[in-house]
């Protein structure tokens, strides 16, 4: 049977052909919570995914937060303390979700709607929702090439930061943005604090962001001498995939 990935990223809902990357059907926006927004989606996915024999394996939350708590000091019932130590509040439409990752004994938080988390119980029951960071982070750490690469994921309003030193995560950060200059002001505070020196940078964003990135890299000496890779938001879901 084929298979698909279902993305939301809090504004819109795609879903993407498994082994061609297509989009199953244009991708759905959504400015505001509705009871026909959900029911226009059941349709979009009875008629271009369930009706065409295609089964979507796994569903990909993206997050504007992401924290790491390591296996040792994790407390299940505490959850939501992490997540307002790290931001100042939670929306109140949300709640906080805790996944684990067995390659770095961690517990990931985020946060998903409630709207949404409940819409999937409903309609797609035997389907996993995992975060698009922590989905990330195990995509990277199974990668034995990486040896002191740094990763910046771009989103809406926030970026997460991933540091590699001998193929080991360093550190993982998920970071608030208004400007790119911003994003690059970060990334080099960063790499100076690294005990060895970054040997790749690779960037996901939009084209406007990775072109500005590129021209900042060019301007900046100690970002010019490394290595870039710029890539697309949908060279970031076929690697996901």
């Amino acid at each position: 049977m084929a298979t698909a990935l279902l993305f939301f990223n809090e504004k819109q809902i795609l879903v993407k052909d498994k082994s061609s990357g297509l989009d199953l059907f244009k991708p759905f926006k959504i400015d505001v919570h509705s009871k026909f927004n959900e029911d226009r989606i059941k349709h979009l996915i009875q008629e271009h995914v369930i009706q065409k024999g295609i089964d979507i394996e796994e569903i990909l939350i993206n997050s504007n937060e992401g924290i790491l708590i390591p296996n040792e000091i994790y407390n299940p019932n505490k959850k939501g303390d992490y997540f307002t130590l790290n931001y100042p509040s939670l929306d109140e439409n949300k709640s906080v979700f805790e996944e684990k990752i067995d390659a770095i004994n961690a517990h990931f938080i985020s946060t998903r709607f409630n709207w949404f988390s409940s819409f999937c119980e409903q309609t797609m029951p035997q389907t996993p929702l995992v975060n698009s960071s922590k989905k990330y982070l195990e995509k990277v750490l199974s990668n034995q090439k990486e040896k002191n690469d740094v990763h910046l994921v771009l989103k809406e309003n926030t970026f997460d930061l991933i540091k590699l030193q001998n193929q080991k995560l360093f550190s993982f950060n998920c970071i608030e943005y208004t400007t790119i200059t911003d994003v690059i002001y970060f990334l080099v505070a960063h790499l100076d604090k690294l005990p060895k020196k970054a040997s790749n940078i690779i960037i996901f964003g939009m084209e406007n962001q990775t072109r500005e990135v590129e021209m900042l890299f060019k301007k900046i000496k100690s970002l010019s001498e490394l290595n870039l890779t710029t890539r697309s938001e949908k060279e970031l879901m076929q690697f996901l995939s």
